[in-house]
C-alpha cells in the first residue's frame, strides 16, 4: 500500500497528467490521467473506509447538477470532470488521511526542484519557469504550499533547506501571486513569532542569487525589470498592475447579475465557450456557472476551515497559513473542479481539521 500511495502522490502532486500530455502527446496524457483515477479507486478499495467529506461532495453535486442542467457545451467533458471530481474527493480523502506532513513536504520539494532544474538545464526565452507544472502560476502555488508546511519543523537544517528551496523555486516562476503571498505568509509568521523575521533575510538572499545568475537563467526580462524597480524603490505601477485579475473579474459582472440564482451553465465562465478570457476567480466562476447554492457552499466551506485553523494558529501555524493561501489562490484561478493539486491540498487540510486526533499525523509529523 505504501508503494501505491507514493505512486499516487507522484501522479497528483507533480501534475503528471498535464505534463505527460505536453511532453509525450495526447494519447500518453490521457492514459496517465485514466491510470491516476483507476489507482485512486484501487487505493480506496484496500484502504480503511472513513467518513465522506460531505461539504465537498455537496459542493460538487450542486455545481455539476445545476450548471449541467442550465447549459453544457461538451457533454463528454462534463461527465468526465464530474466523475473525476467525485473520485478524488471520495477516494483521495483516504490517500490524504494517510499522507503525513513529512511525506507531503518531500513530494512538493521534488516538484519545486523540477522548477530549478527547468531554469538551469532547459532555460528558454520566456524566462518564467514551472518544471513539472507547465504553468508558472501553478508552480508558484506548489512552492507556497511547501513554504507553509515548513513552519513548525523541528530539524533546523531540514527546515531552512526547505525554506530556501521553495522560496528560490517560487521566485523563478516570476509569479506576482507568489511574491505577494510569500510576503503575506512571512509577515503573518513574524506576527506569531518575532524570530521568523530572519525569513526576510532568506528572501533577500534568494533575490540576490537570482540577480547574480539572471543572465545564465535567461529570466523573463519584463518581470525581472519590475523586480529590480521594487528593490530600488522605483516601482512603475502601470507594469505591475497590467492585465490584473480585477479586469478579468469585471468582464463577467453583468453575466452574474443576469442569472444569479442558477448561473449560466457549465464552463460558461472558463473562456472556453465564449470570446472572453476566463474569469480567474473560483468564487465568481461558481456563482456565474451554477448560481447561489454552490457559491454559498464553497464560500462557507473555505471560511469555515479558515476559522478552525485560526483557533490552532499558535500550535499549528502551517494549517492557518495553508487556509489563507487556499482562499487567496481561489481568488485568481477558475479551474477548481479539475485541479488535482488544489483539490488534494484542500482535502489534506480538511481531514486534519475534521479529525484532529488522526494518529498517523501525530506519530509522524516531526522531522
Amino acid at each position: 500500500m505504501k508503494i501505491l500511495k507514493y505512486i499516487l502522490l507522484s501522479l497528483l502532486l507533480w501534475g503528471a497528467s498535464s505534463f505527460s500530455l505536453v511532453a509525450f502527446g495526447q494519447s500518453v496524457g490521457s492514459n496517465v490521467s485514466y491510470l491516476t483515477y483507476i489507482l485512486l479507486l484501487l487505493y480506496y478499495f484496500f484502504s480503511k473506509k472513513r467518513r465522506f467529506l460531505l461539504p465537498m461532495i455537496l459542493l460538487g453535486l450542486s455545481y455539476f447538477i445545476i450548471s449541467g442542467f442550465i447549459y453544457v457545451d461538451d457533454s463528454e467533458e462534463y461527465i468526465y470532470e464530474f466523475i473525476k471530481y467525485l473520485i478524488i474527493v471520495i477516494c483521495g480523502a483516504e490517500l490524504a488521511r494517510n499522507t503525513t506532513r513529512k511525506e507531503f513536504s518531500y513530494f512538493l520539494l521534488i516538484g519545486a526542484m523540477s522548477i530549478i532544474i527547468h531554469s538551469v538545464v532547459y532555460a528558454d526565452a520566456y524566462g518564467r519557469y514551472s518544471g513539472f507544472y507547465l504553468n508558472p502560476n501553478g508552480a508558484a502555488f506548489v512552492c507556497l504550499i511547501g513554504y507553509c508546511l515548513t513552519f513548525g519543523i523541528s530539524n533546523k537544517a531540514v527546515k531552512y533547506f526547505l525554506i530556501f528551496t521553495f522560496t528560490f523555486a517560487g521566485v523563478l516562476t516570476f509569479s506576482r501571486f507568489f511574491f505577494l503571498m510569500w510576503l503575506i505568509i512571512t509577515l503573518i509568521s513574524i506576527a506569531s513569532d518575532k524570530k521568523n523575521i530572519q525569513l526576510l533575510g532568506i528572501g533577500f538572499a534568494t533575490l540576490a542569487i537570482l540577480i547574480s545568475a539572471a543572465a545564465i537563467l535567461q529570466v523573463n526580462t519584463e518581470r525581472f525589470s519590475i523586480l529590480l524597480e521594487i528593490i530600488d524603490y522605483n516601482l512603475q505601477t502601470s507594469k505591475l498592475t497590467e492585465d490584473t485579475r480585477l479586469e478579468s473579474w469585471a468582464k463577467y459582472y453583468e453575466d452574474i447579475l443576469a442569472n444569479p440564482i442558477f448561473g449560466n451553465g457549465f464552463k460558461s465562465f472558463s473562456g472556453m465557450v465564449n470570446v472572453k478570457q476566463g474569469v480567474h476567480n473560483t468564487f465568481l466562476m461558481v456563482i456565474g456557472e451554477a448560481g447561489l447554492i454552490p457559491f454559498f457552499i464553497i464560500l462557507g466551506f473555505y471560511f469555515y476551515m479558515l476559522k478552525l485553523t485560526f483557533k490552532v494558529y499558535k500550535e499549528e501555524m502551517y494549517k492557518f497559513l495553508i487556509a489563507v493561501l487556499l482562499i487567496a489562490i481561489l481568488m485568481v484561478m477558475h479551474n477548481y473542479f479539475n485541479n488535482e493539486i488544489i483539490l488534494f491540498v484542500t482535502i489534506w487540510l480538511y481531514v486534519r481539521l475534521d479529525n484532529r486526533a488522526i494518529q498517523v499525523e501525530l506519530t509522524s509529523q516531526k522531522f
